[in-house]
């Protein structure tokens, strides 16, 4: 059996009329083209749920997801908010960051309230992917990666295959059949990107045979958001580095996860939201739960650890760890 994926934005919504329509949408959801993250300068409303679409079941090559969606910490921010206007004047510039932002779409929406309730304030959205690496061959096979070069996904129409996990060899044999042997032209190619191009601004960059191309993992309406308000801003970081000027508030959901991480990996992330926060910083951890419930901790730090503000629907899995840190 086999399985075509989405290839064309005409393929993307499912045509019930015909037979079997319903089961061949279901078939094609987890294959849709990545190369559909590129959208255009001012995208349609199909571009963009297919963007969505595709971040919310994104896979990573290190056994994370990126997945997210629009209004995902709706219930959240407010109550978030009414505790940031308990502690500060309307005119405080407070900086806040939100780690970990996977697409930054619910940064964009964290922004918009939080401007309102703090005009002066500044929200830095963050994320250690921002995009993925397309290479696409002469013979219209293109290989889709994550910036360690983990393949995620091959095209080559009218078949969209997944590779993580890779597709079922009894299920669908002909697609697995097909994802095989793209990756294997591609490893006896060995093409290396270089690392001066990951993180530089060049959307493209010529490796023979191949054409490597960013495909962004920000989400459209974020990045404009970013061009047009100086207070909002997306960049690079890791959810384990410090930052060098510590901040007010710091936002982490569903990155420090007992899923995910150690407990001595989770304890790094911990001691580096401790060195990002001003005493008196407020930390929002948690993880959203059955896609419906977000259970967080909000943790005040002080000069001896953090101590605890308000726990939202029982509190954060690691919220034991974060009061077992003891400031330096």
């Amino acid at each position: 059996m086999f399985s075509f994926g989405v290839c064309k934005l005409d393929d993307y919504l499912p045509d019930t009329r015909r037979p079997f329509g319903r089961s061949r949408a279901r078939l094609r959801r987890n294959r849709i083209s990545m190369q559909f993250l590129r959208t255009g300068a001012d995208p349609s409303p199909l571009e963009l749920s297919v963007f969505e679409d595709i971040v919310r079941v994104l896979p990573l090559g290190n056994r994370t997801y990126r997945t997210t969606w629009r209004g995902r910490f709706a219930a959240l921010d407010p109550i978030v908010n009414g505790w940031l206007r308990r502690r500060h004047r309307r005119d405080a510039a407070l900086q806040v960051c939100d780690w970990a932002a996977s697409d930054c779409l619910t940064s964009m929406e964290w922004a918009a309230s939080l401007f309102a309730d703090f005009p002066n304030a500044s929200l830095v959205a963050s994320d250690l992917m921002l995009f993925l690496v397309e290479l696409a061959d002469a013979d219209g096979t293109s290989v889709i990666l994550d910036r360690e070069g983990h393949p995620l996904q091959v095209v080559r129409p009218p078949f969209v295959v997944k590779l993580q996990p890779p597709e079922s060899w009894w299920l669908l044999p002909v697609n697995r059949l097909v994802g095989m042997r793209a990756l294997a032209r591609f490893a006896a190619r060995k093409p290396e990107i270089p690392k001066w191009w990951l993180d530089c601004d060049d959307e493209t960059l010529s490796i023979p045979p191949f054409v490597a191309r960013k495909l962004p993992l920000i989400h459209p309406q974020a990045r404009s958001l970013a061009e047009r308000d100086r207070r909002f801003s997306i960049c690079r970081h890791s959810a384990f580095e410090p930052l060098e000027i510590p901040v007010d508030v710091i936002r982490t959901m569903n990155i420090f996860n007992r899923s995910y991480f150690s407990v001595e990996r989770l304890m790094e992330g911990t001691r580096a939201v401790a060195s990002s926060l001003r005493t008196g910083g407020c930390w929002i951890v948690g993880r959203t739960v059955d896609a419906t419930q977000n259970t967080v901790s909000v943790l005040e730090k002080t000069d001896r650890g953090f101590r605890v503000l308000e726990r939202i629907n029982g509190g954060s899995e690691i919220e034991d760890l974060a009061l077992a840190h003891i400031a330096d």
